[in-house]
């Protein structure tokens, strides 16, 4: 939870969007510009942009449904984001993303208006010092493996999301990074460095949870209290293969100990399959075991723009301390750019941390 209150926090947010759009802060009437808000050519996907305003207004949408073992059938207007972007002169670059979450739920028979919350996903400036490096400040998605960076539902192949990119870390920091990409032998290699302070700069009412498939107050939170870290990535075969190792030191709110993370991952585009995997291996605290795992997961096409995926995955907790196996098979189709249609079942050993069962969504990318 945030230490900051609602009601500063949401000023905050309007200040901040009117800066965005050029507005005065003071809510005074300004002259308009009807010239500068001429926007570009709308492509679904691409986000509208207002070129003489360097302003960029795009988000996405996703509705969820779930019929999981244990529990009744629910369908949920799951994640409705908006992202703004506005290009402050050459260098700098200012971002938000404000989510609203579970807005409306339909579980059997009844219908209700759902847990609904709301929450600044991200917040950052961006600093352009020079081709091979950015430097960002604010909050940002934590740099470790490939999922958690692109963790959208319009842009994954499945659903649901493998336990080695929620469980062992928070997915947010804020704080201070620095990446780009610097060539090496001939290829590009990418990199992430960051160091997080959420303890004292925390922003946003958002809960990281361990296990994030409507496991509610039975997940560990997973929120830094301070960390420091980095990511790399290696294209090799023309960017057919990419490899990456991440390696984070940081402290959790709770339970409130020191850990380290090291995680590999990796991505194989050949014409006819993509795979991917991820893994990682946290250490912490004696008393605690070792959380550890990963997955493997592939995307064949079988009709245009529809594929077929699988993927298997195992993982150790430590709270609780159990094994988890799950195997995932679906289908992901994409009949015009921006939308997206999944259907995927799942099983295996996964108990009240990944309950079997089926999943699917409609999202758009707009």
């Amino acid at each position: 939870m945030s230490r900051y209150p609602r009601r500063a926090l949401g000023l905050g947010v309007i200040a901040l969007l009117a800066s965005l759009c050029g507005a005065s802060p003071s809510f005074a009437a300004d002259p308009v510009d009807e010239h500068a808000w001429q926007p570009a050519p709308y492509t679904l996907g691409q986000g509208l942009y207002f070129p003489a305003l360097g302003l960029r207004i795009g988000g996405y949408a996703d509705v969820h449904y779930f019929d999981l073992d244990g529990s009744r059938s629910e369908s949920s207007l799951r994640d409705v984001s908006l992202f703004v972007t506005k290009d402050i002169g050459s260098r700098w670059q200012l971002f938000t993303e404000l989510a609203m979450s579970r807005t409306v739920n339909v579980a059997g028979a009844s219908n209700d208006g759902g847990d609904a919350e709301v929450d600044v996903e991200r917040l950052y400036a961006d600093f352009h010092a020079s081709p091979a490096v950015t430097f960002r400040f604010g909050k940002f998605l934590t740099p470790i493996g490939e999922w958690n960076l692109v963790h959208a539902d319009p842009l994954t192949w499945t659903v649901s999301r493998p336990l080695s990119t929620s469980a062992a870390f928070a997915r947010h920091a804020t704080g201070a990074m620095a990446f780009g990409t610097v060539n090496v032998q001939g290829r590009d290699l990418d990199y992430w460095v960051f160091a997080d302070d959420s303890q004292n700069l925390g922003l946003g009412q958002d809960a990281d949870d361990a296990f994030t498939d409507y496991t509610g107050d039975r997940s560990p939170r997973n929120n830094f209290r301070h960390a420091v870290g980095g990511r790399v990535l290696y294209h090799l075969a023309g960017d057919s293969i990419n490899v990456g190792a991440s390696f984070v030191s940081y402290q959790l709110e709770q339970p409130r100990h020191d850990y380290q993370l090291a995680g590999v991952d990796f991505t194989w585009t050949t014409r006819y399959v993509e795979l991917t995997g991820e893994a990682i291996y946290r250490s912490g605290p004696s008393q605690l075991s070792d959380e550890r795992g990963g997955f493997i997961e592939a995307g064949i096409p079988i009709a245009p723009r529809l594929y077929l995926i699988g993927r298997v995955e195992r993982y150790h907790t430590s709270i609780p301390e159990t094994t988890t196996t799950v195997r995932t098979a679906g289908i992901n189709y994409r009949p015009i750019p921006g939308l997206v249609l999944k259907v995927e079942h799942r099983n295996g050993r996964g108990g009240d941390i990944v309950p079997a069962g089926w999943l699917a969504s409609v999202s758009v990318l707009f």
